[in-house]
């Protein structure tokens, strides 16, 4: 049974307020009352009401997170740089898991305001005024990262548009001519928020505005080996395979040497995030780099400076890079 500050006042012969500004390292009590109360408490291993404490004080000090899974890597990487940020000042953080389903994100989130989180850091799939209006009614601050919604949350994650075009530019640079643009997410468009994968593919086509003499086919079926297979017979010339992850990557890679096809002599191929793996893949693989732990770190960082009523920016963009690697 958790032994309480009424207790310990009684056992002391002191008010429950005097107990509190002992236990709490507040004035308006004499050193020597305030040496016999911490022992009493620290010989009854009296732990404080923790909820109770945050009622009074209108603030929990936790944090909510919002994420697909921590499967993917880049997922994984992001929440242990949030959590150690939040962690250094002064935070616990609730992850939880929507698994992509619409139904679940908003049963957790509903779960993260019941517990009277101060905050949440929100890789949204649902979207749309209605859940908008909803996020708003909480009160409770919301900075968003990845998939972006509108209204008046906080944006922390990298260009992708800006990030895919760059990619194309150095490709039709190297002298391509024709290319493959693979990302199967872009299948669910309008079923689900896949802002991430439709920034990515604006940048597509922008740059192939800009780049008129690169063709350009777009790869968006779960049978994209397949589709990649027939689209590579029926091309002349030497082409350019660009991946919206490194995922995609690998595997096609993995396809080429098998079907004998060499890389960079015959196809070129390219991802992007930059995952550890890509460390020990031959030949190494071009892709685009951004640092995972400087959004999960500046995520937690906005989230609290929102919470503590100082002025964030709309967007927070890092920076990325093209790495060229050996496979283009």
């Amino acid at each position: 049974m958790n032994v309480t500050s009424k207790q310990i006042a009684e056992l002391c012969g002191v008010t429950r307020g005097t107990v509190d500004r002992a236990l709490n390292n507040r004035p308006g009590i004499r050193p020597a009352t305030r040496a016999k109360i911490l022992k009493v408490a620290e010989e009854l291993g009296y732990r404080p009401h923790f909820l109770a404490q945050s009622l009074v004080k209108g603030h929990t000090k936790t944090l909510g997170i919002v994420l697909f899974d921590i499967q993917n890597q880049i997922f994984s990487q992001l929440f242990h740089a949030f959590e150690a940020e939040a962690r250094k000042q002064g935070y616990f953080v609730y992850l939880v898991l929507s698994n992509r389903s619409k139904e679940l994100e908003l049963e957790y989130i509903n779960s993260l305001l019941d517990r009277k989180v101060d905050g949440i850091a929100l890789l949204s799939i649902n979207e749309g005024k209605k859940f908008e209006s909803a996020l708003l009614k909480s009160r409770t601050p919301i900075v968003t990262f990845g998939n972006r919604i509108s209204g008046p949350f906080p944006y922390v994650w990298l260009n992708d548009k800006q990030a895919i075009s760059d990619a194309v530019d150095h490709l039709a640079g190297l002298g391509y001519r024709q290319l493959i643009y693979v990302s199967l997410p872009l299948r669910r468009r309008g079923e689900e928020n896949i802002y991430v994968p439709e920034q990515r593919y604006a940048g597509l086509l922008e740059a192939c505005g800009r780049n008129p003499d690169l063709g350009f086919k777009v790869v968006m079926s779960r049978e994209y080996i397949a589709e990649i297979s027939a689209l590579y017979e029926q091309s002349r010339g030497k082409i350019a395979i660009l991946c919206s992850s490194d995922i995609y990557a690998l595997e096609i890679l993995k396809w080429l040497k098998a079907q004998k096809i060499r890389v960079p002599d015959q196809v070129g191929l390219m991802g992007f995030d930059n995952i550890d793996i890509l460390n020990y893949v031959n030949p190494a693989l071009a892709t685009v780099d951004y640092n995972v732990n400087e959004i999960g770190a500046r995520l937690a960082d906005t989230l609290i400076a929102r919470i503590q009523g100082r002025d964030v920016p709309d967007e927070s963009f890092i920076r990325h890079a093209i790495v060229p690697g050996e496979s283009l």
